[in-house]
């Protein structure tokens, strides 16, 4: 199959995922419009796992990360019942879908087809054996949906309040803007060093000269952007536990998984880690 026809495969199975979100948006019954959408949720990462398993490739998933807020951006405009805050709403919306669009644009131009899987689900792959089945679905696929959901919460405080953005909101709104032209600047970085660089070389130039990880830096910014973009009279402390649980998962997951996958593959990367810090930028790196 080639890398084309994979990612039409891809592209119909969210369509028909956001087709039969928008069918349970309408039909399920009404209540606790948050609750309704955690269940929504939930279906829609069973009916992709459904792709997933079919074709044998986890992978379908991960646009999944970075498509689902747009949809919940859709479904908090269409279920709200406070009086519309235009403003705040249209930047958030507007906000959220350039995250969006970049993040699954990244992704796409990134993935091989369905012969190329994460190289994290592989290994998971071939270390759990039969059970990878279940560690596929509750670790690949219902754990970040979970996490997202958590962190996505703050929409439906900025969606269901017809309070006026305050300076801390708008300081948000800069946060989680510079995430993402964090991400963007990095990930091109990294797009065009793969394209001409040696398979040892390690990427040491720009943006990846001052931080190891700008990519992970700039989503975590982002979410807690989305945090403080939703503070206002009605918001919970416990709001922020979205926001936590992605910088944890970055911190103690994914930079540690990435920094050993590196060390391996690149005879550099030990000396650049002694040198570039992972998320902050390094005091007397020279020494």
């Amino acid at each position: 199959m080639s890398r084309f026809q994979s990612l039409i495969i891809v592209a119909a199975a969210y369509i028909a995922t956001f087709i039969f979100g928008a069918f349970l948006t309408l039909y399920l019954p009404e209540g606790n419009s948050l609750s309704k959408l955690f269940l929504i949720d939930i279906f829609l990462t069973l009916f992709i796992f459904m792709f997933s398993f079919r074709f044998g490739n986890a992978s379908m998933y991960d646009p999944y990360w970075s498509v689902i807020p747009a949809y919940m951006i859709v479904y908090w405009w269409y279920s709200t019942m406070a009086i519309p805050n235009y403003l705040a709403w249209i930047v958030t919306a507007f906000l959220v879908l350039i995250w969006s669009i970049r993040l699954t644009h990244n992704w796409v131009r990134g993935w091989q087809g369905m012969q190329h899987q994460d190289w994290r689900y592989l290994k998971l792959q071939d270390t759990t054996g039969k059970w990878y089945i279940m560690v596929n679905f509750l670790g690949i696929h219902l754990f970040p949906t979970l996490l997202v959901w958590v962190a996505s919460v703050p929409l439906a405080y900025i969606f269901t309040s017809n309070e006026p953005f305050t300076l801390l909101n708008w300081f948000g709104v800069l946060l989680a803007s510079a995430g993402v032209l964090l991400e963007y600047v990095s990930d091109n970085q990294l797009q065009r060093f793969k394209q001409t660089a040696e398979s040892k070389e390690v990427l040491s130039t720009g943006i990846w000269s001052i931080i190891r990880h700008p990519n992970y830096l700039g989503e975590i910014l982002f979410w807690w952007g989305l945090y403080m973009m939703s503070i206002n009279t009605f918001t919970p402390w416990y709001i922020s536990s979205g926001a936590i649980g992605v910088s944890l998962l970055f911190v103690f997951i994914s930079i540690p998984m990435m920094d050993k996958h590196l060390l391996q593959k690149r005879s550099g990367y030990a000396g650049y880690m002694l040198k570039v810090g992972a998320l902050l930028p390094r005091v007397n790196s020279s020494n």
